[in-house]
């Protein structure tokens, strides 16, 4: 099974963005200002926003996306696939499968990824959006 299987899962970055959101609200997210785990979710800045003091926390904040300009596909693609098939791929034929044309952002992603634990990072959890059937990855939109 292909990275380019689990690319198409995560078609556009608005999906993306709710996929993470999603993952972000299960986990709690806390206010860095104030402590507080009330918050809205600001559409138009892609941000929570604490309902009590109105600090905003990006949705990348706090995780190993927070200073990549690389497409959040990109990342999720590539943690579901490492996370589901448990293989590893090197930075170049991540960055071929990608379609990239630069070689060091693909392989500062990859470290990072490579240099987590599950325990320690939430976005594991990517793997309950998608499913492998008869060697055929689905996309879960139930959450």
């Amino acid at each position: 099974m292909k990275l380019s299987e689990f690319y198409k899962y995560f078609p556009d970055e608005l999906a993306c963005c709710q996929i993470l959101r999603c993952i972000r609200e299960q986990e709690g997210v806390v206010c860095k200002k104030c402590g507080n785990e009330e918050h809205y979710w600001k559409k138009d800045k892609k941000s929570f926003e604490c309902k009590e003091c109105n600090y905003r926390t990006s949705l990348k904040n706090g995780t190993i996306i927070e200073h990549s300009n690389l497409p959040l596909k990109y990342w999720l693609a590539t943690i579901a696939y490492l996370n589901i098939i448990g293989k590893k791929i090197s930075a170049l034929e991540l960055q071929k499968e990608l379609g990239h044309k630069r070689y060091e952002p693909i392989w500062l992603m990859l470290k990072k990824i490579n240099n987590i634990s599950e325990a320690d990072n939430f976005l594991y959890k990517i793997s309950d959006y998608i499913q492998i059937d008869e060697n055929r990855v689905k996309y879960i939109n139930n959450k």
